[in-house]
């Protein structure tokens, strides 16, 4: 009798837990933050790759603030993720850590330790644009992104409001070709200072204008350059046929 009690009580004890409705635990997803759009890239020329000595300030140890720090001297391979703020217009012309003004208008970049000039080419993870751009000045240092880029990098990779975007940034050692174009001659001289100006439209960036007169008569080529592409030289060129239906020369330097 008291096995049957026994049985009795075990199986009302498991046939209760078994009528019992495991809790529900209902576990809500993070939610899914989109990255901020990115811009339309605005074309800029890329600066030549060219060996050059290291610049006499910029390099070796520097001091911000408290902060020291030591640039490296020589380095080959360099590849590296992280963080890239842009700069704005209270950088405009500003001295760089070089002694040379910041060109916020041209491909440029502030990085804490490559040799000054460095060059790097630098890839915007949002949107896959890349660009080469010219290491001119120290920083960033009120952030900890990898580097500062110039208003002109910013716009040719896409950024677009955004101030800072996921970049991938690999030194560039190989020098790279040189292009300049030469237009067709253009009659007389105010002619010429007219292209120049007009030219102006374009985002030159670090390229340079030159009139050159013919020996003799009244007139005038442009010159314009350095490329650092043929891509480069040829948006020049297609651009001077399209909006001022002036062809143009192509030249290997």
């Amino acid at each position: 009798m008291r096995k049957s009690l026994l049985a009795i009580i075990t199986c009302v004890v498991l046939t209760g837990c078994g009528s019992l409705n495991p809790p529900v635990i209902v576990v809500e997803s993070p939610p899914v933050v989109e990255p901020p759009p990115t811009a339309e890239p605005v074309w800029y020329p890329e600066p030549v790759v060219q060996w050059t000595n290291l610049n006499l300030r910029g390099n070796g140890r520097y001091q911000v603030g408290d902060q020291s720090y030591s640039t490296w001297r020589q380095i080959d391979y360099y590849v590296a993720e992280g963080e890239a703020s842009w700069r704005d217009e209270r950088f405009d012309e500003r001295l760089a850590l070089s002694g040379m003004p910041f060109e916020n208008d041209a491909l440029t970049v502030a990085h804490r330790y490559l040799p000054i000039p460095s060059f790097l080419r630098v890839t915007n993870l949002a949107n896959g644009e890349q660009t080469i751009v010219r290491v001119t000045d120290r920083g960033p240092f009120r952030s900890s992104a990898l580097i500062d880029v110039s208003r002109a990098t910013a716009k040719r990779l896409g950024f677009g409001d955004v101030v800072t975007r996921p970049v991938r940034i690999e030194l560039v050692s190989k020098p790279s070709e040189k292009y300049v174009l030469e237009t067709n001659y253009v009659y007389g001289r105010d002619a010429a200072v007219s292209l120049v100006s007009q030219l102006v439209e374009l985002n030159l960036g670090h390229l340079r204008t030159m009139i050159i007169p013919h020996q003799y008569e009244n007139r005038y080529r442009v010159k314009i350059g350095d490329f650092a592409s043929l891509d480069d030289a040829n948006h020049v060129a297609n651009w001077l046929s399209t909006n001022l239906q002036i062809e143009s020369s192509l030249l290997r330097e």
